[in-house]
């Protein structure tokens, strides 16, 4: 195979590459060239980035290796990639010294030998824990108001662990989530013990002000309102109080019976004779080839599911039952298929909720009002009491009613405590937690008609319903602005401008629109930021368990409390902190490249200014340098 020859300038030598080379270190080292553009020396590779040669022996590429760790880390970070790979799918570290791992990465690479499990243990998973935790901190530098989600776990060695998860919006109007720590707890699950270690992980580890929380998302544990109820703005997690209201209505006698008997149907069909005997019957009837599905007490959207399925393979599983005497017991009765219809049609729309107020990505609190409304006017005021039992405290309605007032899509529509809604923020500017300073309300809105970011999610469609059906029963206003200059006026100026804007589309982006409305509303502007990113369900922290539970697996049940915290906060962190290092990396790179040609345009320019200063100065340089203004060249000068 010939050799590559790369010129790097007349007063650099010329290199050569190595195509022989079958390590990836390669792709950052060449050899220097001779007369014939022939290696010179094999064994001092020159670096691609720097030009320094590096000692050799052989084909051995330990001290390529280490060059790019001390003098390149970014390079470095690129090259040993599988602990990123172990890392981000969650792989067993003893996975590297496995014979089958060991013979893929021989197949991939003769020439790389895996390191020990030891070296992953206790050099590469600080390392990246490190780089991971600094990544997040400097997403934190602008200390902004966040919310918390935390829930409670025990792992297979019968550790408790608390997860805690935060969500907050950027300067640039994204929502963030991330892992603060999946810590374990050595006392009692009393209310005072895990505010405490709440405390702990939120300002002794992370340095952040207890302040500035917005609200705190658990479920219903009585040790958790104890905990959070007092001391902070707790949310009751809406999936656990749907779920609870869903569980005691299918309580009822005769659902229950229902589907008692449907999950004894489910249990007769997983022997694999069946199973093998029902696709004959998928085919015949033209049914998608799809199995049934067992509910799981601790999903609230499993019950669902179960019964969907079912309806949909319903003629398919009859007929197989009808051909075995001994099973007609298992055949669902007519009083049975129409129980089960019902709770189909009933548990439809509410499986669809449970998934959209799950997201980590957007906000979800202000979707809490509208779609408790649409429940309440669905179902009966007897199936709706325990739910609305669940949202009757004044502090907590206040804190839903403010949220959905600052989503610009329901602001109208589905408020009903506004003018408390209103005091609260007024209240709270006077106190001084808006202090940012107010531009004039002169500056220019966007035009009603610009196109903003469509908001995409699975609920859009029905949101859009219940947002219509609402419309029609409410009028609007038209306020007066005021043109007072004090705080609160400030602020209700703001407000009157607010409440003449129209309501948006359920398909808008509720931050996208607050960030092209930033400018002449600032003060509900930082009002949103604390309110929209408040979590309506703990999903985020039952996320960590799941990860946490793939991590402490039944062969890995010995792992020690500081290395399962290590190991989860990397698994749930690292995918997004490498998105936001690439982003940051490619605007640096942006940045240094205009930097770089102003410079030049400015040597350029001063080089002509100087020729026409001079005796007998060249008149073509004077119109090089007006054209060269009017081009924009001289912005940065």
């Amino acid at each position: 195979t010939k050799n590559k020859t790369l010129h790097r300038g007349p007063k650099q030598p010329v290199l050569v590459e190595n195509d022989r080379g079958k390590s990836a270190v390669w792709r950052y080292f060449v050899f220097e060239s001779d007369m014939e553009g022939k290696p010179k020396n094999v064994n001092r590779p020159v670096c691609k980035h720097c030009f320094k040669s590096v000692a050799t022996k052989s084909s051995s590429t330990t001290n390529l290796g280490k060059h790019l760790k001390d003098r390149h880390p970014g390079l470095y970070t690129e090259f040993r990639q599988v602990k990123l790979w172990r890392s981000m799918d969650q792989v067993p570290i003893y996975t590297v010294e496995k014979p089958g791992s060991q013979q893929l990465i021989k197949q991939l690479n003769l020439r790389y030998a895996l390191p020990s499990r030891n070296h992953f243990m206790y050099s590469e998973n600080p390392e990246l824990y490190n780089t991971t935790k600094q990544t997040v901190l400097q997403q934190l530098q602008g200390n902004p108001y966040f919310s918390c989600t935390t829930d409670l776990w025990t792992s297979r060695a019968a550790s408790s662990f608390m997860a805690v998860t935060m969500q907050f919006i950027t300067e640039s109007w994204d929502m963030q989530s991330w892992c603060l720590g999946c810590v374990g707890l050595h006392s009692e699950h009393t209310g005072d013990s895990l505010r405490e270690a709440l405390e702990e992980i939120v300002q002794e580890s992370w340095k952040l002000d207890t302040t500035k929380i917005a609200a705190i998302t658990t479920d219903n544990a009585s040790n958790n309102k104890k905990a959070f109820q007092q001391h902070f703005t707790w949310v009751p997690c809406f999936g656990h109080n749907l779920h609870l209201a869903i569980k005691k209505g299918l309580d009822i006698d005769s659902v229950s019976g229902a589907l008692s008997r449907l999950r004894k149907t489910v249990a007769a069909f997983t022997s694999q004779v069946k199973s093998a005997f029902i696709v004959t019957f998928f085919i015949y009837l033209k049914l998608p080839e799809h199995g049934l599905i067992h509910d799981e007490p601790t999903r609230c959207d499993s019950t669902f599911e179960m019964v969907d399925r079912f309806t949909e393979q319903q003629q398919a599983f009859s007929a197989v039952l009808a051909e075995d005497r001994k099973k007609w017991y298992l055949m669902p009765q007519d009083s049975d298929i129409t129980i089960l219809e019902t709770v189909k049609e009933v548990l439809s729309p509410l499986s669809t909720f449970t998934v959209a107020l799950s997201g980590e990505k957007h906000t979800t609190l202000s979707y809490v009002l509208p779609i408790t409304w649409k429940i309440y006017s669905t179902l009966t005021i007897e199936d709706t009491n325990d739910l609305k039992h669940r949202y009757e405290n004044r502090n907590l309605q206040l804190v839903l009613n403010t949220a959905t007032f600052l989503d610009p899509r329901f602001k109208d529509s589905f408020i009903t405590l506004k003018e408390e809604v209103i005091q609260h923020l007024i209240v709270d500017n006077i106190q001084g937690l808006y202090t940012r300073r107010v531009p004039s309300l002169e500056t220019s809105l966007p035009s009603a008609t610009q196109p903003t970011k469509k908001y995409r999610t699975d609920l859009k469609g029905l949101l859009l319903n219940i947002q219509g059906e609402r419309k029609k029963q409410h009028g609007e206003d038209t306020p007066t602005a005021s043109t007072d200059e004090d705080p609160e006026s400030w602020l209700r100026n703001e407000l009157t401008l607010y409440e003449t804007m129209p309501e948006q589309s359920a398909e808008e982006d509720p931050l996208n629109w607050w960030k092209t409305h930033e400018s002449p509303l600032p003060h509900l502007a930082h009002a949103a930021k604390k309110y929209l990113c408040i979590a309506a369900s703990s999903c985020a922290s039952e996320r960590v368990f799941s990860s946490s539970g793939l991590i402490c697996s039944p062969r890995r049940s010995r792992l020690t409390e500081e290395h399962i915290e290590m190991l989860v906060f990397v698994a749930k962190n690292l995918q997004t902190a490498k998105q936001i290092q690439a982003g940051a990396t490619t605007s640096a790179n942006s940045i240094l490249l205009r930097a770089r040609r102003v410079e030049k345009a400015s040597t350029f320019l001063k080089s002509c200014v100087s020729d026409i200063l001079s005796p007998g100065g060249n008149i073509t340089n004077t119109c090089i340098i007006i054209c060269c203004i009017v081009c924009g060249m001289c912005a940065d000068i």
